[in-house]
């Protein structure tokens, strides 16, 4: 993967800047208000089937929880990339030491920094209800997987729970998009045919595939 240390999104969106004024005053400690969500992040990642020597994306990573098992997927040989939209995010992942087994991108994750069908496999923890064009992103993700590449729309919380603490904080997420009625449409329109989904009371995953 070519994906610099640092990238500034150009044009930042509304959407964008009102994602970034959310979750900034919220990156320091974020992972101490969820202290029982590294269990789930290790079991998403397993799903996506990664081997030795892939090239692997944490798409909205946020303060890196994934990164840590995604390294652990790949080895040492491996790519490993996170790219999150919150530069308060990214400085939270570096202070948790996630910089030494990762690349962290400042990025958008409408453009990835990556060349075209590279990765093995996709985690997009925490996304989708933030993107006002999910399919665009989607597209944008299946230009950069390999053919039969994974992706892994992942949740360690139940979506129900999920929409209430979204209107609890007023975060305006769009949470129909991971609807189980609507996730399959979605991502086929995007480039991917989902094979799994697990929509569970304490934890969300479909699990789809590039192409198919």
């Amino acid at each position: 993967m070519d994906a610099g240390r640092t990238r500034n999104p150009v044009n930042l969106s509304r959407d964008l800047a009102q994602t970034r004024e959310f979750f900034s005053p919220r990156a320091a400690g974020w992972e101490d208000r969820h202290p029982d969500d590294d269990v789930l992040f290790r079991w998403a990642v397993e799903q996506l089937g990664l081997s030795a020597g892939d090239a692997a994306i944490d798409a909205g990573c946020g303060s890196g929880r994934a990164l840590a098992p995604l390294r652990a997927a790949v080895g040492p040989e491996g790519a490993v990339l996170g790219i999150d939209a919150t530069p308060a995010m990214l400085h939270e992942a570096a202070r948790l030491g996630r910089r030494s087994i990762s690349v962290c991108a400042i990025g958008d994750v409408r453009r990835l920094p990556v060349r075209d069908g590279c990765a093995a496999g996709i985690l997009a923890a925490g996304l989708l209800p933030h993107l006002p064009d999910a399919v665009g992103v989607l597209r944008e993700m299946a230009r950069v997987a390999r053919p039969g590449g994974r992706l892994g729309v992942f949740h360690p919380i139940g979506r129900l729970a999920l929409a209430a603490r979204h209107r609890d904080r007023g975060a305006g997420a769009h949470d129909m998009n991971i609807d189980p009625r609507r996730i399959g449409p979605l991502l086929a329109a995007g480039g991917w045919t989902l094979e799994v989904l697990d929509d569970a009371d304490d934890h969300y995953l479909a699990l789809a595939v590039c192409g198919g």
